[in-house]
């Protein structure tokens, strides 16, 4: 992907940007030029469905490696610059109030101590009642990002009509869980009379293997069918319990 030289006169001005006038955000649209703008021009732009300003680029030291995420539920392909944006990743594919999700789609961009500065939030995402939202990964071992980033980014999201939110990406039995289904998230043929029996059989809570005996399929595939209705949200689970093939299910 190219990039743009933003510098000039939408980089000059004042040292502290104030209700991001003076921030320059970059962002590209699908198969076309980068594009700069101010903060305003950003109200109703989609950019939890465009790709990166740029991909990310491995160097050495670099904690991570970069991803790509096959969305289950769209036609999208999500770059991810570090494994923690991954886990993120999954964890934004899993929950069904996402109706979209992009990583570093918007570079911000501004001077500040006579410097230029860069920043690109981990992730844009929508919600499924049209909620655009920022979302920002915390540092590990912090309380969150730098007081000065995360001043710039809420002044760009009051004149864009984002909202902001500092998170932290999935860990422990969670991560495993999520790590463990997304292997099944993508449905196959042949689903519905099966899927039918599942779904009676664990109409209260019952071990994986129980209730896929009492579905009356063979275990393999009956596990495998229950782990893609547990990602699909047809079956629940107790996320805070290792999903082991004896973990307890329910009917969604």
């Amino acid at each position: 992907m190219s990039a743009v030289n933003a510098s000039g006169a939408l980089l000059d001005g004042k040292g502290v940007p104030g209700a991001g006038q003076d921030v320059v955000a970059l962002y590209r649209e699908p198969y076309g030029p980068v594009r700069a703008c101010r903060a305003a021009s950003l109200r109703g732009v989609a950019l939890e469905e465009f790709g990166p300003v740029s991909e990310p680029v491995p160097y050495r030291g670099r904690k991570g490696i970069i991803t790509y995420w096959p969305v289950a539920t769209r036609e999208q392909t999500v770059v991810c610059g570090s494994l923690r944006q991954w886990r993120l990743a999954v964890e934004l594919d899993f929950e069904p109030g996402w109706a979209a999700f992009s990583a570093g789609p918007v570079e911000l961009r501004w001077r500040a101590g006579g410097r230029e500065r860069r920043w690109r939030p981990d992730f844009v995402a929508r919600t499924t009642n049209g909620t655009r939202e920022v979302l920002v990964l915390k540092p590990p071992g912090a309380e969150g990002v730098p007081s000065s980033r995360l001043q710039v980014l809420e002044e760009v999201a009051r004149e864009a009509g984002w909202r902001v939110r500092q998170v932290r990406e999935p860990s422990g039995v969670r991560r495993r869980n999520l790590t463990w289904l997304a292997g099944y998230r993508f449905p196959s043929a042949g689903e519905e009379g099966p899927g039918r029996a599942l779904l009676e059989a664990f109409r209260s809570p019952t071990g994986l293997r129980a209730g896929v005996a009492t579905s009356g399929l063979d275990e393999l595939t009956g596990l495998d069918l229950a782990y893609r209705m547990l990602w699909q949200r047809r079956l629940l689970f107790d996320n805070a319990q290792p999903l082991l093939p004896d973990a307890e299910a329910w009917t969604a």
